[in-house]
């Protein structure tokens, strides 16, 4: 039986939980990653892990997964690599992970902007959180897998709502 979300913690990601990463990966293809990806994610995981977090159980399980990566002035960001193992879907950890990144992010003092980008089939859960698509590019990530670049501007409004949920 899964646990509840309060028994959910965020830490940094650690080289040993490599192979958790990747089958959470796997748990999603190929509903919403394509299997090509892997290597991708694999070689993200080996080089640029730097703001990337996982989600584990109290019995330590890591069951899901996503970064961020901060640019050079400390005024705009992006998602990336968010997932969460199939067998959690549905039970909030989207969301716990999500508003996590968020909420560390809201907390950088210049940040004024978050970027991602996401396929059709994930494009609704960010709109809930207030991203909006400004650009898609048709068959992207592969066939039938439409790129939707996305934005949240943190205006003084959401970074307080941002912190609340939190």
């Amino acid at each position: 039986m899964p646990s509840s979300e309060k028994t959910w913690k965020h830490r940094a990601y650690r080289p040993a939980d490599k192979e958790a990463c990747l089958s959470i990966f796997t748990s999603n293809t190929p509903q919403f990653f394509m299997a090509n990806e892997r290597d991708i994610f694999d070689k993200y995981l080996d080089n640029h892990a730097d703001g990337y977090l996982v989600v584990e159980t109290a019995e330590g399980a890591v069951i899901a997964c996503g970064g961020y990566v901060v640019g050079l002035d400390g005024g705009a960001a992006s998602l990336c690599w968010g997932m969460v193992d199939k067998e959690w879907h549905g039970k909030g950890l989207g969301k716990f992970l999500l508003t996590n990144r968020l909420a560390t992010l809201a907390q950088i003092p210049k940040m004024k902007l978050i970027r991602m980008d996401t396929s059709q089939r994930s494009v609704e859960f960010f709109m809930k959180w207030g991203f909006k698509t400004y650009r898609i590019t048709q068959n992207h990530y592969g066939p039938g897998f439409h790129r939707h670049e996305m934005y949240l501007i943190l205006d003084d409004e959401k970074i307080r709502e941002i912190l609340t949920e939190k």
